[in-house]
């Protein structure tokens, strides 16, 4: 296993990438969001639909995606753009970024992140927007140490249930 930022690779997810990168989010989300989301909508969600709304964001030109591997390995997975969250459409979004659950804490999610960052700028954007779920208190706290800010409170149906959501937001300083 490299250090972060050492033999890591850090390289745009091309549309023959999706599913990996659809198995990869999906793994993630049911181990990260069990003790957050009802298991009951957690097992309903599948790969194959994943894989259709990443597909269909890349096709429309959207999203893009960054992939982290180490030896080959997926360890990261990005999807980023334009945003979708009401009220902040003239910023970017970070859709979705994952770890591998044991590569959190060792610096991965930093260079990954500041990455993931980059890109955006370079898109033009002067703000960046994320919505997360209130009940992940760990995001929050990488978020908030990564310069953004509290900057709404929300609702999010996801199956029977609603969750509280939680945007923030960091204006980008050329």
């Amino acid at each position: 296993m490299a250090k972060a930022g050492e033999a890591v690779q850090i390289r745009y997810a091309g549309r023959d990438d999706l599913y990996q990168v659809a198995a990869f989010l999906h793994d993630c989300w049911q181990a990260e969001y069990r003790q957050i989301v009802s298991d009951d909508f957690l097992d309903t969600m599948t790969i194959e639909e994943r894989h259709e709304g990443l597909l269909k964001r890349f096709d429309e030109g959207s999203s893009d995606f960054l992939i982290m591997l180490d030896d080959n390995i997926m360890i990261g997975a990005s999807v980023f753009g334009k945003s979708f969250t009401e009220g902040y459409e003239r910023d970017g979004e970070i859709s979705a970024i994952y770890l591998r659950h044991d590569f959190i804490g060792q610096g991965y999610g930093h260079v990954f992140f500041t990455r993931i960052e980059q890109e955006l700028a370079a898109k033009g954007y002067d703000n960046l927007v994320m919505d997360l779920l209130g009940g992940n208190a760990r995001a929050l706290k990488f978020y908030l140490a990564h310069g953004y800010e509290h900057a709404d409170d929300r609702h999010i149906r996801l199956g029977e249930n609603d969750y509280p959501l939680v945007v923030v937001r960091k204006k980008i300083t050329p």
